[in-house]
């Protein structure tokens, strides 16, 4: 065990020691006072000597008996959180201090180290902190130190970890550093670790926001109105929430983010609902009805603010739809329902042909304004693709060619957005949509542009 009582006060052998320069001369004076009694199990008052070897590294040991119950229970907790960094026990005391000065004016509440209030139980994992409120528990444990390296393994003790805490019909409840932050509200979107993505959770709070989401009638889908990269546009939108914790050796403050579950495979992100806003330790860990973990003001505030922006981004988007030359097709023609498939480089011969017959034509396509280049390249396919049709217009026609990150062409979802208008002419078919990849089409029949 690390923790011991010296000298009337409570003392952190791990912390003591990172405190140090010249640590092999510190663990023989703590051995010394430890030989003489001056160091007390702060459980059952039994006397502890310091113990440090090759095998394992310097603990506190009960010298005469047994370890009781939860010194024992402490063993196994350290060897939980062995993998924390130094700010792990730092925010881990305030918040157990915070809750404990509740406990004082809240008769129903009680608050515990996980390890000392289950030690009895003998349990294989422990939450840093268990509250129980009224008879409802929470397991509070806080996440630090987080890597590309160890989240996988890391993923694999969560899992175990809130499976376990549910069984033994806790709800889990966890922090997680600030400094795993990865959001860019520009893109609307939320980077995350696996492990963040397995220990969100979803509160009143989100409940409020998916019924206002899941609620709303909208014009065009969610996630293209704000141009966010995605895969798929979901049927139900799945809200959930993460709370960062930043400390000072004297603070705590939260940060909660709520977003909406996207990616669920590496790499892992997420639809951002809000911008992070803070809240004191005080008001996120108010229990005078139930844990809070939010304020109610803010997020009523964010949930307009975030209804008012998809009214506007639905006119901005129409107005770029009307900003498109429309195209009316005369009715007048049937199409077969034939069966085709559609593969990786299907289109190109056909594109080739549309280059090869038109590659005299170099006018700049300003943004928005390409109608006619697009007229004149679907009349000599048959099938094409967005992204194809995007290149032969950087390429042949002296569109833009910046590039996002990802190197699709800017000019991308300006074409996506045309070819809907063509498509709901009747003009093209759209024939296959790989999501995020491309958008696959075929020219119908005795069409006619006006």
């Amino acid at each position: 065990m690390q923790e011991a009582i010296y000298e009337g006060k409570y003392f952190d052998l791990k912390l003591f020691l990172e405190s140090k320069t010249d640590v092999k001369a510190e663990l023989e004076m703590l051995k010394k006072r430890g030989d003489k009694g001056a160091f007390l199990c702060p459980y059952c008052n039994g006397t502890l000597i310091l113990k440090s070897g090759e095998i394992r590294e310097e603990h506190f040991a009960h010298r005469h008996s047994k370890s009781c119950e939860i010194s024992v229970a402490s063993e196994v907790y350290q060897q939980q959180v062995k993998r924390e960094s130094n700010k792990h026990s730092v925010m881990k005391e305030i918040i157990y201090d915070e809750l404990k000065t509740q406990e004082k004016i809240n008769e129903n509440l009680q608050v515990e180290y996980g390890y000392v209030i289950k030690a009895s139980e003998k349990w294989r994992y422990y939450p840093d902190i268990i509250i129980d409120n009224k008879g409802k528990e929470l397991a509070i444990t806080i996440l630090t130190n987080v890597t590309s390296q160890k989240d996988e393994k890391l993923v694999k003790q969560i899992k175990k970890r809130n499976g376990y805490f549910k069984d033994k019909n806790l709800e889990p409840v966890w922090f997680i550093e600030n400094s795993e932050q990865s959001i860019d509200m520009e893109h609307r979107v939320i980077h995350l670790w696996e492990a963040e993505l397995d220990i969100s959770i979803k509160t009143a709070e989100d409940l409020r926001w998916e019924e206002m989401l899941n609620s709303y009638k909208y014009k065009y889908p969610l996630f293209e109105l704000f141009n966010y990269y995605h895969k798929n546009s979901p049927s139900f939108f799945d809200v959930n929430s993460l709370y960062y914790v930043h400390s000072t050796e004297t603070n705590i403050v939260f940060e909660i983010q709520r977003f909406i579950k996207d990616e669920i495979n590496y790499p892992f992100r997420a639809f951002a609902l809000n911008d992070t806003y803070q809240i004191s330790l005080s008001k996120a860990l108010n229990t005078t009805l139930d844990f809070q973990l939010s304020d109610p003001i803010v997020e009523e505030r964010q949930r307009k603010s975030f209804g008012q922006l998809i009214i506007q981004k639905e006119a901005e988007y129409f107005i770029n739809l009307r900003k498109m030359e429309i195209i009316t097709p005369t009715p007048k023609f049937s199409l077969s329902d034939e069966e085709f498939s559609v593969s990786e480089g299907y289109f190109t011969p056909q594109v080739k042909k549309a280059k090869n017959k038109h590659n005299s034509s170099k006018n700049i396509v300003k943004k928005g304004d390409f109608s006619k280049e697009i007229q004149a390249f679907i009349q000599n396919v048959d099938r094409f693709s967005a992204e194809e049709l995007s290149e032969y217009l950087v390429l042949e026609c002296g569109a833009s060619s910046e590039t996002f990150s990802t190197g699709r062409y800017k000019i991308y979802m300006d074409v996506c957005n045309y070819l809907e208008i063509l498509e709901g002419t009747g003009v093209i078919e759209l024939v296959k949509r790989d999501f995020v990849n491309d958008r696959f089409y075929k020219v119908r029949k005795n069409y006619q542009i006006n």
